[in-house]
């Protein structure tokens, strides 16, 4: 990994894992002197990450290693929070559009329903980050609407 990081990046740049579950690539880019930045769902990945970052800077001191400054990898516990989509219409004039889209299949139980059985609903609830722009949009019939209550898309999925 330091050799790929060192032919494609000078230090300073910003180097990012977006699935750094071993901290391998955010280890070598600190080495480095690179900026970096992680990503995993795993919380276990942040105890990892900061573990093996304070392990190699101490193992390295007074050797090769050139990264410094302070690191700290943090858990988000909140999606984080959009601030370029302006202002969106309310989320039920996409009604029509998404019925046309799903063809008036229900994404929760794979039905065809009539259009005044259909829900707008969001994927990842408003109350969980999520927002009115279209693409966090979808029709549920209103059972599964109601079933699926205040659960990501996903969560629901799971629980299914």
């Amino acid at each position: 990994m330091e050799r790929i990081i060192a032919a494609s990046s000078n230090p300073g740049d910003m180097i990012l894992d977006p699935f750094c579950g071993c901290a391998t690539a955010l280890v070598a880019a600190d080495r480095l002197g690179r900026r970096w930045a992680g990503i995993d769902l795993s919380e276990l990945a942040v105890k990892l990450v900061n573990d093996r970052i304070a392990e190699d800077r101490a193992d390295k001191k007074g050797g090769e290693h050139i990264g410094g400054g302070l690191f700290r990898a943090t858990a988000l516990t909140e999606p984080p929070k959009r601030t370029d989509l302006g202002d969106l219409p309310n989320y039920r004039t996409h009604r029509h559009r998404l019925y046309g889209e799903q063809e008036g299949v229900c994404v929760g139980c794979d039905t065809h329903f009539p259009f005044r059985v259909m829900d707008v609903d969001h994927i990842l609830p408003r109350s969980r980050g999520g927002t009115d722009h279209p693409d966090n949009l979808q029709l549920l019939c209103s059972g599964c609407n109601r079933s699926k209550s205040g659960k990501t898309m996903a969560e629901w999925r799971a629980a299914q």
